[in-house]
């Protein structure tokens, strides 16, 4: 912490790190030592002698010079310092300063390291989510990194926590209750995880926890369980029968991945799998349990078979749209997309073509299509620019549009999608329009094989108008 810091910068980093401060009044030689909660409960209160004397009885062999070393620079009126001390229960950074504006008084911290490694300066105010009591999605994404990239990372779970039917929720009360509702559940997940991880929000009702001294899966369960039926039981019964639970999922780096990345998407799996069984639970991954449910779909010598049993369904629907749809011509597009919005749990599929001039919508509610549905996206070289190499835009959540896709977000929210799908339709090198297939009220990520079923019927419907 450099000498440029206020006293504010020091709150909130002792508040987003859980660590203790420090203020020392020289002139009354008084020092008090708290917990930095909202009560500052004092866990020590005396002389600096004697706030040194219990440093040193509390210390380790190695101590000795780094005691004496804050001592003198206590004694000699230092207008700062930054030292780490080695007690019996752990390894802890001291720093301290010395405002002359406040009268000489010198504040400071006590830091709690990690097999050597402290815990990172998240003091900026940027670093806090602007709503909850929690770090925002870049401050938790850096700390995870940061974690990882250690040389010997002892085992650190990531989960993956998201609200059950919170749109719902948010849709029926408004969404001033909503924000009461995050605020409760941010409550339970920091009651709960305590001085055991830290917890950021990485999108709307999802959050990512990073735990700190968790062994194994039988020490994550707790922690776990605790969270889960807290939530359940803090809304029940209250919401008109409307359910509002939360799924978790988790995985622990370095044991299931070889990158931070990858146990953060193995863990986001792992929550879309807890929906997909019933939602008001969590899924800790398991290698012999779950490997074979990540695989990347497998095809068979017709091409359409992939490894997730329940999937079946959906391989038919492709065939059908091959065969019936597109080679025969006796499936009209009516028929076939409702037949491929049931299949794959959507609650709307949009096709705008021939440069917005012409269009087809299907929706769970039975609307047509509208001018509005045609113009609804400028058809330009930005919007374009979103498309991957295989001609699709992949939006899993509303949280991915940021940057220069944040124009999008109002425009899905309109239509009320959770998770949006786009397909890219050209005539040769031309491109000429679009296929969005939208789930709603939750959201939930696109799996491998419907990216690669979805982005096929996009084709099939491009091959069928030969735009």
């Amino acid at each position: 912490m450099g000498s440029d810091l206020s006293i504010e910068d020091y709150e909130h980093f002792l508040e987003v790190s859980k660590c203790s401060e420090m203020l020392y009044d020289p002139e009354a030689d008084l020092m008090e030592v708290f917990k930095y909660t909202p009560e500052k409960k004092v866990i020590f209160k005396g002389t600096a002698k004697e706030s040194v004397k219990l440093l040193e009885a509390s210390g380790t062999e190695l101590s000795k010079k780094q005691v004496e070393a804050l001592r003198e620079a206590l004694r000699s009126g230092k207008k700062s310092f930054s030292g780490i001390i080695d007690l019996h229960k752990g390894r802890y950074l001291v720093r301290f300063k010395k405002y002359e504006d406040k009268g000489d008084k010198i504040y400071g911290v006590f830091i709690p390291c990690t097999d050597g490694v402290s815990i990172p300066s998240y003091r900026r105010a940027s670093d806090k989510d602007a709503m909850l009591d929690m770090l925002n999605k870049r401050a938790i994404n850096e700390y995870a990194h940061r974690v990882c990239a250690q040389d010997e990372c002892p085992t650190t779970y990531f989960i993956m926590f998201d609200m059950d039917n919170f749109k719902i929720v948010n849709d029926s009360f408004g969404h001033a209750f909503g924000d009461e509702v995050l605020h409760t559940v941010t409550s339970i997940i920091n009651r709960a995880i305590g001085d055991h991880g830290m917890v950021g929000r990485v999108g709307g009702d999802e959050i990512m926890i990073v735990t700190k001294d968790i062994a194994d899966k039988a020490e994550l369960r707790p922690y776990m369980r605790e969270i889960r039926v807290n939530v359940e039981e803090q809304f029940k019964d209250k919401l008109n029968g409307i359910s509002l639970t939360c799924s978790m999922g988790a995985a622990a780096y370095p044991d299931h991945g070889e990158s931070c990345d990858d146990v953060k998407d193995l863990a986001d799996k792992m929550l879309y799998l807890a929906k997909e069984k019933g939602r008001n639970r969590y899924i800790i991954y398991t290698p012999d349990m779950h490997a074979d449910l990540i695989k990347a779909p497998e095809k068979s010598e017709d091409g359409l078979k992939t490894v997730l049993a329940n999937n079946f369904d959906k391989v038919g629907i492709v065939h059908y749209m091959i065969e019936d749809y597109l080679k025969k011509g006796t499936s009209s597009n009516a028929l076939a997309f409702r037949n491929v919005g049931e299949a794959f749990n959507l609650q709307e599929i949009l096709i705008v073509y021939n440069n917005a001039k012409v269009g087809f919508k299907w929706s769970i509610d039975n609307s047509e299509i509208s001018k509005s549905d045609l113009n609804w996206i400028e058809l330009n070289d930005a919007f374009y620019s979103h498309f991957n190499k295989d001609g699709m835009f992949v939006i899993d959540g509303l949280y991915d549009l940021e940057g220069d896709k944040a124009y999008l977000r109002p425009k899905l929210v309109e239509r009320g999608a959770e998770s949006a799908l786009f397909f890219r339709l050209r005539n040769n090198d031309d491109y000429q329009g679009f296929v969005l297939f939208v789930k709603k009220g939750q959201r939930q990520k696109w799996s491998e094989y419907e990216l690669l079923a979805l982005s096929t019927i996009g084709k099939i419907f491009e091959m069928s108008v030969q735009v």
